[in-house]
């Protein structure tokens, strides 16, 4: 039966409504029949006040789908066969399939089941618990954690293949574009995908700490890029490449490290009595004119990623080898996002790093030059202090709690 565009809708709306009822699939089916009511909503043409074209038309149509038992109509009393109120599905469905060409929602979901069943063999361990979550909806037919559909298999397949490819490990950090062509032949197909691969990551992946990550800053702690970078350093270090030694404290104000260079470097000699990481530009450069001279100094730029934290280790490791006890420190804004940077940075390196400026007393001094908060940021920022990982903090966010301030760090003077 060839079916009319109208025929078409119809039969597509009560499918719809079919395939999102609870016993769709079950062995135990609800009597209740699937209802399309006839309104202005779903039919708005139908309640034309000046042309029954449309009605007439409509009627004749569906009276055709019923004496093919596709469907029962259910009419205004007293108004037959003008005026219908209702449409209700009956069987049988596979021959409506057939005349859509649609494949019934169990076929697709199997098809994905199917899929899923290989991809988890192969896949990293991060996605165990996602693997698991979905297979179990694929199998009581339920909805699936947007954006993956099971009823558009191909974008289905490329999440979870861009999933894969987000957490598989990687020697070298890879653009985006270079990446995007290598999975899906399309240097763009990433980007427009992007936004769904990292809410699944985010709400179904990644610690709390990885998830509150930006954008930018997730990718890159997993190696891809837009472009390469640098990392930005300054003070009294040696270190050796295959192509020879180089000498920090020869550049001023700084020197911009190539973060591929940071794997093959070995730290020869460093002479800093301590370690600082700066969170941001500003306030670094700021550290290079007002601060220690025997500090060495990494911008930090926010979050951490894989290059700096790499640096980082390897330093550690050199002080520990030559047995010199020499402190590491943090210098960040005096907010949330802040203290979250100083854990993060603490426990992905290992390292026991010290707040720097980043007290009550430094607080106190520059709260006037602060930005009020409220809200969510309240909330969030309270819920640290049940968090014995920020401790040290506690005492400077029931200061900032009572006084409604967030100080940013380039309001801190060094002096």
């Amino acid at each position: 039966m060839e079916l009319s565009a109208i025929q078409e809708k119809v039969l597509h709306l009560l499918l719809d409504r079919c395939e999102r009822r609870k016993d769709y699939g079950s062995k135990l089916k609800s009597p209740r029949r699937v209802l399309l009511p006839v309104n202005r909503i779903n039919f708005p043409d139908y309640f034309h006040v000046s042309d029954s074209s449309f009605r007439f038309t409509f009627n004749r149509e569906l009276e055709a789908l019923e004496r093919c038992g596709w469907v029962e109509l259910d009419w205004v009393r007293f108004d037959r066969g003008q005026t219908l109120q209702r449409i209700a599905l009956v069987e049988p469905f596979p021959e409506i399939y057939s005349a859509l060409g649609r494949p019934p929602r169990k076929q697709l979901y199997r098809e994905a089941a199917e899929y899923l069943a290989g991809f988890a063999k192969g896949a990293p361990e991060r996605l165990a618990g996602l693997c698991r979550v979905l297979g179990e909806r694929l199998a009581a037919l339920e909805p699936l954690p947007p954006p993956l559909k099971a009823e558009q298999l191909d974008l289905f397949r490329e999440l979870l293949q861009g999933l894969q490819a987000l957490f598989e490990e990687r020697e070298s950090d890879i653009a985006r574009r270079v990446l995007s062509v290598r999975l899906y032949g399309d240097s763009k197909r990433w980007e427009r995908l992007e936004r769904g691969l990292l809410q699944l990551a985010r709400e179904c992946c990644l610690p709390p700490e990885e998830a509150a990550l930006d954008d930018t800053a997730l990718l890159a702690e997993y190696g891809i890029i837009d472009h390469p970078s640098h990392i930005l350093l300054s003070g009294p270090l040696s270190f050796g490449t295959a192509r020879g030694v180089i000498e920090l404290a020869s550049f001023y104000p700084d020197l911009g490290l190539p973060a591929e260079m940071v794997r093959d470097l070995e730290i020869i000699d460093c002479r800093a009595a301590a370690v600082i990481t700066i969170e941001n530009k500003t306030s670094f450069y700021q550290y290079l004119r007002e601060g220690e001279p025997e500090h060495l100094a990494i911008y930090l730029g926010g979050y951490h990623n894989r290059g700096r934290r790499l640096l980082l280790e390897k330093l550690y490791r050199y002080f520990q080898k030559v047995g010199r006890a020499v402190p590491f420190y943090h210098w960040g804004d005096l907010d949330l996002g802040g203290f979250q940077i100083w854990h993060h940075l603490k426990t992905r390196t290992g390292i026991p790093f010290k707040p720097f400026l980043m007290d009550l007393p430094t607080y106190r001094h520059c709260c006037h030059l602060g930005r009020p908060f409220a809200g969510t940021y309240r909330d969030r920022l309270a819920a640290l202090l049940e968090d014995p990982a920020y401790a040290v903090f506690h005492p400077l966010i029931e200061l900032m709690l009572e006084k409604g301030v967030r100080v940013e760090q380039e309001a801190v003077p060094l002096g």
